[in-house]
């Protein structure tokens, strides 16, 4: 499974490949040779919307993708032909959308105290982030999600 790097314009992306389990990095703060260098001293691939940073990438040999379009369906779409990543919905594993931290599952008992109450009515499954502590549930919007990943076949 590979590690992603993404640039600054890709936070949506982002996003999605921490859903889908994939080790995602975002550049917000650090420079651009930052992130290069992290991604090729930890075999991450660079993924930007950027030529300039993709040609940089291609001349010090670390893998970059360049991303052409804004459009979420169309970005995985061209990742998963492009690489051949797995959108399986539900993921075999996922990460916090928001930190990167991995997830892991709760009981309902635990972190009744940390959802909404209606939410504890309707879902019994929950996940928490080990490093930020969101809760995480198979609500509504997981429909939303089927629909975006048959979107990219």
């Amino acid at each position: 499974m590979p590690d992603f790097y993404a640039d600054s314009m890709l936070g949506k992306l982002s996003r999605f490949l921490r859903f889908f389990g994939y080790d995602t990095l975002y550049r917000s703060k650090e420079s651009i040779e930052d992130m290069i260098k992290s991604s090729s001293e930890n075999n991450r691939i660079v993924l930007s919307r950027s030529e300039e940073i993709v040609d940089k990438c291609t001349k010090l040999n670390v893998v970059a993708v360049f991303i052409l379009t804004n459009d979420i369906v169309q970005q995985l779409k061209y990742l998963r032909e492009q690489l051949d990543l797995d959108l399986s919905v539900p993921p075999h594993s996922a990460r916090c959308s928001i930190c990167n931290g991995r997830l892991h599952e709760k009981k309902k008992h635990d972190i009744l105290d940390l959802i909404p109450t209606g939410t504890a009515q309707h879902y019994d499954k929950f996940w928490s982030c080990t490093e930020c502590g969101k809760i995480y549930w198979v609500g509504s919007h997981w429909k939303d999600i089927e629909r975006l990943v048959e979107n990219t076949r």
